[in-house]
């Protein structure tokens, strides 16, 4: 599965202006970002070019059956020309159009619930087939400025279901997995994505409308 990220706004809660038709809700003036420190190029607000992609990609390694397992979950998310807010805490370099290059990391989240053939009444697994209450897969990393000045930081990150939960995924467990709530993080005023208290979400899965 591959989920394309937008970034993520406020909702409207006190309208001041109407949508036009078909959808003529109630909409808000001007738009505000959740995220507090990281953004994107954008020539209508901040400034700087449109550059900006980002996906977070998840797919299965099916490995050889019998010991050692070695099917796996491989997670890829790739973020290009990410900026920093302008009031936020985390510039670095400067571009020669809208704000510099976000100095600080990003978290990737999403809930899952697992259905598979690896339970038993008492703990330690076994052959039953059964549904996990739900739980959250996640992984940090730090974004790198680059050296251009039209082209914010890269933030990219490669991990799998094993490294972050180490014997998770096993060979000849037959799973479904079901996935919600993908969002992107950053990393709040300190930088650090793993400090979640600051935190808050720069991206969520969707598309762009050019």
């Amino acid at each position: 599965m591959r989920f394309s990220l937008v970034p993520t706004f406020d909702p409207c809660t006190a309208a001041n202006r109407t949508h036009g038709p078909p959808l003529a809700f109630p909409s808000c003036n001007p738009p505000v970002l959740t995220s507090a420190q990281a953004a994107m190029g954008t020539p209508d607000a901040f400034g700087g070019a449109a550059n900006f992609v980002g996906y977070l990609r998840v797919y299965v390694i099916v490995g050889v059956p019998g010991p050692p397992d070695d099917s796996d979950v491989p997670v890829r998310l790739s973020l290009t020309d990410v900026r920093c807010v302008p009031t936020g805490a985390r510039c670095g370099g400067a571009n020669s159009a809208g704000p510099g290059d976000y100095s600080g990391g990003v978290r990737f989240e999403y809930t899952v619930r697992f259905t598979d053939h690896y339970n038993a009444v008492a703990p330690g697994g076994g052959t039953d087939p059964a549904t996990v209450t739900d739980t959250t897969i996640s992984g940090t990393t730090t974004c790198a400025e680059t050296a251009s000045t039209s082209v914010g930081s890269t933030c990219s990150l490669y991990t799998t279901y094993n490294a972050l939960h180490p014997g998770l995924i096993k060979d000849g467990k037959r799973m479904v997995e079901q996935i919600d709530d993908v969002h992107v993080s950053d990393g709040g005023a300190d930088g650090d994505a793993n400090t979640t208290g600051d935190n808050t979400v720069f991206l969520r899965s969707g598309i762009f409308i050019p």
